[in-house]
């Protein structure tokens, strides 16, 4: 499945994910699996499928990685590697030939909105294998979650019902995709939601898109009241705070607190927030210190990700 091959509606993602990159020693070191384990997986169940160079060496992709990745976290979970492979081989939604990622998406959603895991598994697992970690963050989750709540009327139960079941599905892959990162050093991002804040969902995506930057990313989870916050930064010191805040009542809060806490300019980390709720009512978050972006996580996780990289360059 070498990247060459790839024609997808997307080229610029799957081609980049599929593209043959990395020597076998540097994926023993980016997923922990020995070389000898890596050739087993392969000759016994068919994955990874790493392109070879003229003399016959492997060279794996972001999209072998990702598949590699997955298989250690179904091995942690207690499958055995073959039944972690046949999620993978068994999903008629890519012909691998001509993978589509939205033929993948509807797929996923169609699953989500019958409630069907299982399918929604077999579904998520082509679309890692084909765009990669990094693409199915960019590209699959947000799209199937909005998909999937939009509702037509298809499959059991209402949007909402529908709605719940897709955002923790995906909030549960989004979970161990971020599990099968390897740590990253230098000086922390804190990543969090919102007072009484329970979606966390963009949160997440955030913290995956910094951490694939190779920035170190310490998340906080949902429901972060403010003292928490503050007693954090103050803990760590990080070199910026980004918070996501989907219910108007936790704007409301945020804003609340950051006016009680009353930080000097200059005197502490970047500021940033972001979410449907500061998307919603921005003159209620413009009252917020530092950035309020209306960028998606992925726009979001570029802005960050180069204002950090910036600053230290100046240091």
């Amino acid at each position: 499945m070498g990247g060459t091959e790839c024609s997808a509606t997307r080229p610029n993602v799957a081609a980049a994910e599929l593209q043959p990159r990395y020597r076998v020693m540097a994926v023993e070191a980016m997923t922990g699996i020995p070389a000898s384990t890596l050739r087993s997986w392969e000759r016994r169940y068919g994955w990874p499928r790493p392109a070879r160079t003229q003399s016959d060496q492997r060279l794996y992709s972001d999209h072998d990685v990702a598949v590699i990745h997955f298989l250690v976290q179904r091995r942690t979970e207690g499958m055995s590697i073959a039944q972690a492979t046949s999620l993978l081989g068994t999903t008629s939604a890519v012909d691998e030939r001509e993978p589509d990622p939205d033929r993948i998406l509807d797929h996923l959603v169609d699953a989500l909105r019958a409630f069907e895991e299982a399918a929604a598994e077999t579904a998520f697992a082509a679309g890692e294998r084909l765009l990669g970690l990094e693409g199915a963050v960019r590209e699959l989750v947000p799209r199937a979650i909005e998909t999937a709540a939009s509702g037509n009327g298809a499959g059991p139960g209402p949007p909402i019902a529908a709605e719940h079941f897709a955002s923790n599905f995906l909030r549960r892959q989004a979970l161990r995709l971020l599990d099968g990162l390897p740590p990253a050093g230098g000086c922390p991002l804190l990543v969090g939601c919102g007072p009484d804040e329970q979606h966390e969902l963009g949160a997440l995506l955030l913290t995956l898109l910094l951490r694939v930057r190779g920035h170190r990313v310490v998340y906080l989870g949902a429901r972060l009241p403010g003292q928490a916050l503050q007693h954090a930064v103050a803990t760590l010191e990080p070199c910026g705070v980004a918070v996501s805040i989907t219910m108007p009542e936790s704007l409301e809060q945020a804003v609340s607190w950051t006016r009680a806490s009353s930080p000097r300019p200059g005197s502490g980390p970047r500021y940033w927030w972001g979410g449907p709720a500061v998307v919603h009512a921005p003159d209620l978050a413009s009252r917020l210190p530092d950035d309020v972006m209306a960028e998606s996580a992925t726009d979001g996780a570029a802005v960050i990700s180069a204002a950090v990289i910036s600053t230290a360059r100046r240091r």
